[in-house]
């Protein structure tokens, strides 16, 4: 392998590694194990997206980039880019009234975490476009990787093999998250979820959002109360 791939191939290891490694990796460890944060539902789906968008980075870095992964990439960010702003727009914005301090109300340099969201999925582009406009020869390598140039799989690199253990560790860390607040299925994320414990008697697994005919953040049919007559 040439230089010039190799930077390429160490470029999209490093974005894979930034991205599960800060804003997963920080929202699962720090936030949710250190300071007890835990995550709504629909944070789950914003983080989950991040995850796969690492995984499809590897995969480029293990495969090589085939038109597929790419579109694939560009198609994710693109979706965790719109869950940010819809989410923003509930619970940052014009949702003010719904911050808690819990699930989705922790700040971050005095920021709600939906609006990191929105961030981290544009910075996904601009990183994409800088490995892009860095690695001149990405029609070469595209071209080789579809030959098969360079066999079946890719030889790791150093930065390669790092970012996939470190992969592995921080989803390890949320799959015990996802089932210490939201349970295994059919159970859901909750839209007001308890403070994250390792106390089995405060955890709270539910499956409102299953009720849900409009959407999966909160019921809109709720049961009227009982009221005096």
């Amino acid at each position: 392998m040439q230089e010039n791939e190799k930077l390429f191939f160490n470029l999209m290891s490093f974005a894979a590694l930034a991205l599960i490694a800060l804003p997963v990796g920080i929202a699962c460890v720090v936030l949710g194990f250190g300071f007890g944060d835990s995550p709504c539902v629909m944070c789950w789906a914003e983080r989950i997206t991040m995850i796969a968008i690492s995984l499809i980075a590897l995969f480029i870095v293990r495969y090589g980039p085939r038109p597929g992964y790419i579109a694939a990439l560009i198609l994710m960010a693109c979706w965790g880019l719109f869950n940010g702003f819809l989410h923003y727009s509930l619970d940052g914005t014009f949702g003010g009234y719904l911050d808690i301090k819990q699930g989705f109300g922790l700040e971050i340099l005095g920021a709600h975490t939906q609006f990191w969201v929105m961030v981290v999925n544009f910075c996904v582009f601009v990183f994409l476009a800088i490995i892009i406009l860095l690695s001149r020869n990405l029609g070469e390598i595209m071209k080789k990787t579809q030959e098969g140039a360079y066999g079946k799989f890719l030889a790791y690199l150093p930065l390669g093999r790092v970012a996939t253990l470190v992969f592995i560790a921080i989803v390890g860390a949320n799959c015990v998250q996802a089932f210490v607040t939201s349970g295994p299925p059919p159970y859901l994320g909750s839209s007001t979820p308890p403070r994250m414990s390792f106390d089995a008697g405060k955890w709270f697994w539910e499956k409102d959002h299953w009720n849900s005919a409009l959407d999966f953040r909160f019921d809109w049919n709720p049961e009227l109360p009982d009221l005096p007559k």
